[in-house]
């Protein structure tokens, strides 16, 4: 829901990859120049897709205050079928 950032690996090493507000499961987002070597000597683009995770378990405090959003969101899952 807020974005953030996470490491990547990629064919040189470590990068950060800054996830947009608001993705979604599924999403594609591009690393410029992180991909295979061209033959004109650049690099091509690597892509990386989301998958959402989700904790098994939570907290008492982390259940309560997801239990408050729950009742607070005007954002319906189903509100498109």
């Amino acid at each position: 829901v807020l974005g953030g950032s996470v490491p990547v690996r990629t064919l040189e090493g470590e990068v950060v990859l800054k996830i947009p507000a608001g993705s979604v499961g599924g999403k594609k987002l591009r690393l410029r120049g992180q991909g295979l070597p061209r033959e004109d000597g650049g690099r091509g683009d690597l892509y990386a897709i989301l998958q959402v995770q989700v904790p098994e378990e939570v907290g008492a405090g982390e259940r309560k205050i997801w239990e408050e959003m729950s009742r607070t969101t005007r954002w319906q899952p189903r509100g498109r079928s």
